[in-house]
């Protein structure tokens, strides 16, 4: 296995009440699956208790002085490239893979998790071979799902066969109790980061990108920065993305995988959401790039948003930046081929939104 798995490091209640809530198929070929999931989620439980013994207090006195900037956007847009570069600026943080996969006891328990995570990703991501160290940056959500928050994403781990799992919302914000949850995990992550590091945070996490107001009304003065690529890339990136971590992660038969057309659908909806609410934010809040901009002209492009965010560009990020560069210079990106059928559905759905 060169992967870990989505779930492992939640604990065993939160385990237990997702299950009970979707429940799943006892196939063969799930049963090692859960087999590791629940007896992991088991040391989550216990590490968790220790981490709030000790650390606690000093997490929930921590104060998130200066609000965190969030890379959005749809999967596949290059979010993971972009992350990557910012977070070599020496005044930001973000937070990481191992934190996201042990987000209720990371402060305490990373030690023994790291050497473990380094073995199972070594050979790099499953959809496109790009290497992710227990230390890289990771998005949220991974963290949010893990601590109990409501999320889209639980219909990867237990789908229900009807349609492609992201159809049919409007925003990806819960809803009464379950919102309050979900903003004190929010909340709670960040402020154990803070603590850590000391350090302005910079979260990347396309389920936020419907999320805009939310994350600026609890965050004053939070930087939004729209990361958008062309469509004939996304679309197919992402519906072997989601193929795959189905495949690798479901707890449940039938898997109903994006065809095309209903992966254009929700691309075009994250893309007249971000054009809808950016102008709700103030000077300085949001910027946007497009990838191949940014892969043509990776410091320009950081020295243009930066400015636009009222951001304070250093040498030493620009230095860091251009060894970043020339160490992966000999990476190939994945081409796709799509047929004149797809190709027409996937222009229908962008000149009808004027995109």
């Amino acid at each position: 296995m060169n992967y870990i798995n989505l779930l492992i490091g939640i604990r065993f209640p939160v385990l237990i009440k997702m299950m009970a809530r979707n429940g799943i198929s006892l196939r063969p070929a799930f049963l090692p699956r859960l087999f590791v999931l629940l007896f992991n989620s088991l040391l989550s439980s216990f590490f968790a208790l220790i981490e709030n013994i000790r650390y606690s207090r000093p997490v929930a006195a921590a104060r998130i002085e200066k609000p965190p900037v969030f890379i959005i956007g749809h999967w596949r847009t290059g979010s993971t490239y972009l992350h990557q570069l910012i977070s070599l600026d020496p005044q930001f943080t973000t937070p990481t893979t191992v934190q996201t996969v042990i987000p209720d006891h990371f402060l305490f328990s990373s030690d023994y998790y790291i050497p473990i995570m380094k073995h199972h990703t070594a050979r790099g991501r499953l959809m496109d071979d790009i290497k992710v160290l227990p230390t890289d940056p990771q998005e949220d959500e991974f963290a949010l799902i893990r601590m109990g928050s409501e999320s889209p994403l639980e219909k990867l781990f237990f789908p229900s066969g009807d349609q492609y799992f992201l159809l049919g919302y409007e925003d990806y914000i819960p809803k009464g109790k379950d919102l309050e949850k979900w903003k004190k995990n929010l909340l709670t992550f960040f402020r154990k980061i803070t603590f850590l590091t000391g350090r302005q945070i910079v979260s990347k996490n396309p389920f936020h990108t419907l999320r805009i107001p939310l994350l600026a009304g609890m965050f004053p003065g939070a930087r939004f920065i729209h990361i958008c690529r062309s469509p004939f890339e996304v679309i197919p990136s992402t519906v072997k993305m989601w193929n795959i971590m189905a495949g690798s992660n479901r707890l449940k038969k039938n898997w109903k995988g994006p065809d095309t057309g209903e992966a254009a659908s929700v691309l075009r909806s994250f893309v007249e959401y971000v054009s809808r609410e950016r102008k709700r934010l103030s000077e300085n809040q949001f910027a946007e790039i497009r990838y191949e901009d940014l892969e043509n002209n990776p410091v320009m492009e950081l020295k243009r948003i930066y400015t636009e965010l009222n951001l304070s560009w250093s040498e030493e990020f620009e230095e860091n930046v251009e060894k970043f560069l020339a160490s992966r210079k000999d990476y190939k990106k994945n081409v796709y081929q799509l047929t004149p059928q797809e190709k027409d559905r996937i222009r229908t759905y962008f000149e009808t939104a004027g995109t």
